[in-house]
């Protein structure tokens, strides 16, 4: 009928009669006819409208809305529910006196459809019978088919000419539900909803259905054609698409589990769709249009039975599948009646919008079953999808087929082809912008040739700059993420554009993440291992191929010299019900699934096999070798070390409570109540030394076998170590609170007070240097002779010999924070700011400084 009704109103409008000419009186008044909205019309022509309707329809005035609340709150009053004749008797009702002004002003807005859009229509324009038409002030239903007579509104004239509506009962049709019925409250209209919209089942257990459909505000229509973003992205993203099946599942079994609700879901069934543009700071609101009380019919039997059925509201649900997240609060807000309001913002720092990309819209009504009057209590149904919306927000960044852009562009974000790093400068002479020295976003090459660091704003856009050759722009560089190999072969970091995260190496954009959890480079820059978050799933890519897509989150990635490549995946194994974690490798070998595996991966140097610390049932722990578990167990140990070219290994097996032994090449060592470290090797592997307790005093080890001594019980053993060819080794004794001596071979080489650190032997293995910690300052040694004292010295850069050993350089802080380059017993310099670092050249030392924001080479020549 609706279909019909509206052709025939807008053929009546095209067919233009005789002029209309004016009169003596003057001209005659403008007439109107109503258009639509076409679902609000049809309800307006049957007449079906409520207040609630016009809220849902987002016709009805801010004021108005406030008034329905307070006259809830106050009076108890359901103002949403009412139709216009309600409203004027409420209007004339002394029990409504407080709120009769805002109602009859609100009568008169219905009166006068103000909630419909109207047309103006051509003089002597015939229009068909049934069309809602208002001229002078008065608004009537075309009584017959032919041209439309002007009225003008008088004193004698009646309010507009709106059919009444009648409270029908839910059970109308039969005597007993009748009869049933007149105890109950009076149902409020039932309609079928927007005939325009789709139709779903009232619930799972009754019969009858309704229409349904989404209304939008603050959104821009588009189409395909009108953005590469939508041609690109969309059916990723609407209901049917792999992703959104399983987001949609996990969303609704967390809601089962919590809530108790159910959800028909099905990627095939029909739902209402909208599909458009929104932009920065202009409010959006999507509002499910839909009956407030669709008609149950009921079977004879129920009808027989006294059965009646009441809807008592309904709950609407969101599942926002796709955000572009941010740092910005757009007041996402959704009711359960049905309507989901934001704000789409610019993130300060990145100028990115922020908002929703695509969510569904998911809706059941709560359903009431009596017999007579007793109510028997609300049905259980599952909540259906009604509509799905999908926001495209210009300047947001998407990926596609590994590749990043941006709205409303067709190129994409790439960086180009790989370039390698900049060549290193000769003149390493660089000005430093503020906020790589406020930040400390600066790197190097362990061999001082090469450097990167970040520029740009604290809360802004940020590059990268490699040897003084800037990059390009990115919402956000994380600097902990960049790294080089040693001699700077690769360089790579994690940037951010939008929501998304991607590995830059060598001046290239990598695969795209939601979050990478970890980017890794073999020692020679080789190979580049990546790994992490996708939408809904995880993905590793080993030099840009991807080896591996998975279900659960993989972390602690490792790469080796020869690209063999592994990671650990953790997840949760449903059959078992247990949670797991397995190392896979990117030749598609999967490790066994263990409760637990601790740490991080090692690749050894020279034959790149695998360890790793494993959980097994029950608790114990094992050192695993290329899947092979290692014995003995090593009970709840969490740490090993291992040779470069992985001939030896070394771990501290937990035998019990109090019980520690040091396995080396699953030789078990002496037992004793406390074991710190794993053992430390000899650079050939063939000799090791660690510390243990017992008895609340230190001894150390060596070769296996416990060193005997004449200097009393030691507190601690510090700084175990091997001169270079491995004959000789060093530690330092803790003979009491603030005594030690540091022994070679046993033999006392030097006396202090404090405590000693970072022990080191000259290449040839017949000089020694340590640092000493005193209560105060610290003092570098050499041979037991001592340096100055310093506020710090750096220890986590212990002191460099050169080739020849005849020259010992170390780094330290002064009380006014300027770092110092000392040669011992030489020349020393300081600077604002100096990487721990040097490098031995003909002739001198050189290293990197900065003095207020440059940044140069620098030289200490040596006799």
């Amino acid at each position: 009928m609706r279909s019909s009704l509206i052709i025939l109103m807008l053929a009546g409008l095209l067919c233009a009669g005789p002029a209309f000419s004016a009169t003596a009186q003057g001209a005659a008044p403008e007439v109107e006819i109503a258009t639509g909205p076409d679902g609000l019309l049809q309800m307006e022509v049957e007449g079906k409208i409520t207040v609630r309707a016009l809220r849902g329809w987002g016709r009805l005035p801010d004021t108005f809305v406030k008034l329905a609340q307070r006259m809830r709150q106050e009076a108890g009053l359901d103002l949403l529910g009412a139709n216009l004749d309600q409203v004027r008797r409420w209007g004339g009702d002394e029990a409504a006196a407080a709120y009769r002004a805002e109602l009859q002003e609100l009568a008169a807005f219905m009166e006068r459809g103000e909630h419909l859009d109207w047309t103006p229509s051509a003089p002597g324009a015939a229009v068909p019978a049934g069309t809602l038409v208002r001229s002078g002030g008065v608004r009537w239903t075309q009584a017959a088919d032919g041209p439309v007579e002007a009225r003008v509104a008088s004193a004698d004239t009646a309010p507009a000419e709106v059919a009444p509506v009648e409270a029908v009962p839910a059970q109308a049709g039969a005597e007993q539900g009748a009869a049933t019925a007149s105890s109950l409250p009076p149902a409020a209209p039932s309609d079928a909803g927007p005939a325009e919209g789709v139709e779903f089942p009232i619930n799972d257990q009754v019969q009858g259905t309704y229409r349904v459909r989404l209304q939008a505000e603050g959104i821009t229509v588009a189409g395909l054609q009108d953005d590469p973003y939508f041609q690109r992205r969309l059916q990723a993203m609407l209901p049917g698409s792999p992703a959104v099946a399983e987001g949609e599942k996990r969303h609704f079994d967390k809601l089962a589990e919590n809530m108790g609700v159910k959800a028909a879901l099905d990627g095939d069934a029909p739902y209402s769709r909208v599909l458009g543009f929104v932009t920065a700071d202009t409010p959006v609101v999507i509002r499910v249009d839909a009956p407030e009380n669709p008609e149950i019919p009921l079977s004879e039997k129920e009808a027989k039975d006294g059965v009646s059925y009441r809807v008592a509201g309904k709950s609407v649900y969101v599942y926002r599948h796709d955000d572009a997240g941010g740092d910005a609060d757009i007041g996402f807000e959704e009711s359960r009646d049905g309507e989901v309001r934001w704000t789409p913002r610019l993130d300060p720092a990145t100028g990115r919008p922020v908002g929703p990309r695509a969510f569904g819209v998911y809706m059941a009504y709560r359903v009431k079953k009596f017999i007579g009057d007793n109510e028997l209590g609300t049905l259980s149904t599952s909540v259906h999808r009604v509509g799905w919306v999908v926001t495209a927000m210009p300047g947001d960044v998407y990926e596609h087929e590994g590749t990043l852009y941006a709205v409303g562009q067709e190129e994409s974000l790439s960086a180009g082809a790989p370039g390698g790093p900049a060549t290193a400068a000769e003149n390493f002479d660089f000005e430093l912008p503020q906020y790589a020295l406020d930040e400390r976003a600066i790197k190097l090459s362990d061999d001082l040739r090469h450097v990167a660091w970040i520029e740009g704003e604290k809360k802004g856009k940020k590059r990268v700059v490699v040897n003084g050759v800037p990059g390009k722009w990115y919402d956000d560089v994380k600097g902990y993420s960049m790294l080089f190999t040693p001699k700077g072969e690769t360089f790579c970091f994690e940037a951010e554009l939008g929501d998304k995260e991607v590995p830059v190496c060598n001046g290239a954009d990598g695969p795209v993440f939601s979050e990478i959890d970890f980017l890794k480079m073999s020692e020679d820059g080789a190979h580049v291992l990546v790994g992490g978050q996708t939408g809904d799933v995880n993905r590793v890519y080993l030099d840009g191929k991807q080896v591996r897509e998975t279900p659960v989150p993989v972390r602690e990635g490792a790469v080796a010299w020869n690209g063999k490549a592994a990671w650990i995946e953790r997840g949760r194994d449903e059959q078992a019900g247990a949670d797991f974690a397995m190392a896979v490798t990117a030749d598609g070998t999967v490790g066994r699934k263990y409760p637990a595996i601790h740490g991080n991966l090692l690749f050894t140097q020279n034959r790149a096999e695998l360890y790793y610390i494993a959980e097994k049932e029950g608790g114990d722990r094992f050192l695993v070798r290329d899947g092979e578990e290692l014995t003995p167990t090593m009970g709840s140990g969490y740490k090993f070390t291992v040779t470069p070219d992985g001939a030896y290994y070394a771990f501290v097996a937990h035998v019990d409570d109090t019980v520690r032994s040091m396995v080396v090449n699953g030789q078990i060592g002496p037992d004793f109540e406390d074991i710190w470290d794993p053992a430390t090797f000899s650079p050939d592997g063939s000799r090791h030394v660690y510390e243990a307790k017992k008895g609340g005093q230190a001894f150390l080890v060596v070769d296996g076998q416990v060193f005997e001594h004449d200097f009393g019980a030691l507190k601690s053993v510090v700084g175990e170590t091997f001169s270079p060819d491995g004959r000789h080794w060093a530690a330092g004794f803790q003979i009491g609170d603030q005594e030690y001596v540091v022994v070679v071979d046993g033999k006392e080489v030097g006396r202090g007070q404090g405590s000693p650190r970072s022990i080191v032997f000259s290449p040839d293995g017949t000089k020694v240097a340590w640092l000493e910690k005193g209560k105060s300052s610290w003092r570098a040694f050499l041979d037991g002779q001592a340096g100055p004292e310093f506020r710090e010295i750096f220890g986590d850069e212990p002191p460099q010999f050169s080739p020849d050993g005849m020259h010992l350089i170390y780094f330290a802080l002064d009380k006014e924070k300027k770092v110092h380059i000392v040669v011992f017993g030489g020349e020393d310099r300081a600077h604002d700011i100096i990487p721990p670092r040097a490098v031995f050249a003909k002739g001198g030392v050189e290293y990197l400084a900065v003095d207020g924001n440059r940044f140069r080479r620098q030289s200490v020549p040596l006799p």
